[in-house]
């Protein structure tokens, strides 16, 4: 029989649990999603199983971005149902290979996306009107997110744009998408859906979370009162005034802004929105400048994301770049590491002029040691020493989650019309349906007036 002390430990550890999971529901035998999620786990675990090779990008063919790999299954759901279903995969192989140059294994990426029985995904309760499914895994790391036929085809027939995007620009800000799939059980309507990473994981200190889309009509939302079991995320008149204080990596943050949306715009699409998540850096975090964090950071940096990684040998360019940091390091003082690195640049107020510009450039007095330059058209940064650091940017108080979402909505004949409805509606105010080219163009100067 337990005692009291074991009875007390137990109800904190569920407490504890309670408000890990804050905004989150389990998603359990007779929840609506129930026989969906279970259908999902499965598609998944036979889809990536048999996976043995991952090629790298120089190797992907178009019959790879044209693959469409559909199953037929018929599981045991629980012990009373067996349930039949299709399930699709998009593009397999180019999708493998995207988590692999983000550094995700496949063992890790399965073991994350299908849990077992007793771990299960989590519903994510938030203040979005998208109608939209959003679900984690149980470690929180991946989302899935149902979307339209239409999204889905439409980034199928962009897919090798983004892919290319990814490649010149490793360190981009746009979210990272990792699977795309359909499923169809028996008697319902087929259902689409995306796998990508978290922007706001690990989300444990995260205290404010902002969707911002550089427009005023309709962008405010009423905070939930405190205690409140749904996670807020706050808009552009909740900002107000605000600035993302990222020192001297603002330079980096704004050259990677005009890069991804110079993009978009290319793409036709508007509607996007920078996704915010705030912490308070702690005092280790600010004071991260020791030599053997200096020598990972950096690795990381060059290596992360690099299209030069042989998928099938990890240790060919990685362990070479450490060998080669970790050489040069070893005979300078720590105070003396960020100029003489690879790859890195000198800790002065300008960085070094760029070889192929004809003239003088203006240049951020911020843009000092976290730019990793070298590299045409790459823009590194120095990247934290942190779990899904391509999305975490850390300014001198504050370490901030970003990434740019929701890049699937087109400029057609319904937007048109909504452009001219709202401009009745909200005369005066910036709206989010406008085209492209000015959607990009606001969204990179609120980015610079938000952000020192």
């Amino acid at each position: 029989m337990p005692t009291s002390r074991q009875k007390s430990g137990k109800k904190i550890s569920v407490l504890w649990l309670r408000w890990k999971r804050r905004g989150m529901v389990e998603i359990m035998s007779g929840h609506r999603r129930w026989t969906l999620t279970n259908c999902v786990r499965i598609g998944l675990e036979k889809a990536l199983a048999d996976r043995t090779h991952v090629k790298p990008i120089e190797e992907l063919t178009k019959d790879d971005y044209e693959d469409i790999r559909c199953k037929r299954h018929t599981e045991t759901i629980d012990k009373k149902s067996q349930q039949s279903f299709e399930f699709a995969t998009y593009a397999g192989e180019v999708f493998a290979t995207l988590r692999n140059i983000i550094n995700i294994s496949e063992d890790e990426y399965l073991n994350s996306v299908t849990p077992m029985a007793n771990r299960r995904y989590l519903e994510f309760i938030s203040n979005s009107k998208s109608g939209q499914d959003f679900f984690l895994t149980p470690d929180k790391r991946f989302m899935i997110k149902t979307q339209t036929k239409k999204e889905t085809y439409f980034f199928l027939e962009h897919l090798r744009t983004y892919v290319e995007h990814f490649k010149k620009y490793p360190h981009t800000l746009m979210v990272k998408f990792l699977g795309l799939h359909n499923i169809k059980l028996k008697g319902k309507k087929r259902l689409y859906f995306i796998v990508m990473q978290s922007i706001f994981y690990p989300d444990e200190r995260i205290r404010e979370r902002y969707d911002i889309k550089a427009c005023q009509a309709s962008r405010y939302v009423l905070p939930e009162k405190d205690g409140s079991q749904i996670i807020t995320v706050l808009k552009d008149n909740n900002f107000g005034d605000n600035k993302i204080n990222l020192g001297s990596n603002r330079a980096w943050f704004l050259q990677q802004v005009q890069a991804d949306t110079e993009l978009l715009e290319e793409l036709g699409v508007l509607d996007y929105s920078l996704l915010v998540g705030i912490t308070e850096l702690h005092s280790d975090e600010k004071n991260s400048q020791d030599l053997a964090s200096l020598v990972q950071r950096v690795t990381k940096s060059l290596h992360h994301g690099s299209p030069e990684k042989s998928a099938n040998n990890p240790k060919s360019a990685g362990s070479t770049l450490h060998e080669e940091i970790s050489h040069s390091a070893a005979t300078l003082p720590v105070n003396g590491v960020m100029g003489s690195l690879p790859g890195m640049v000198d800790s002065v107020d300008e960085p070094p002029p760029d070889p192929n510009a004809g003239t003088e450039r203006e240049t951020d007095p911020g843009a000092k040691n976290n730019m990793i330059p070298n590299i045409p058209g790459l823009n590194r940064r120095l990247l934290p020493n942190t779990p899904n650091s391509l999305h975490i940017v850390d300014g001198e108080e504050y370490r901030y989650f970003l990434g740019i979402i929701d890049f699937f909505v087109t400029y057609g004949l319904k937007k048109k019309l909504e452009n001219l409805w709202k401009k009745i509606r909200f005369p005066g105010q910036s709206f989010s349906t406008v085209p492209p080219e000015e959607y990009a163009e606001r969204f990179r100067k609120y980015m610079a007036e938000h952000s020192e």
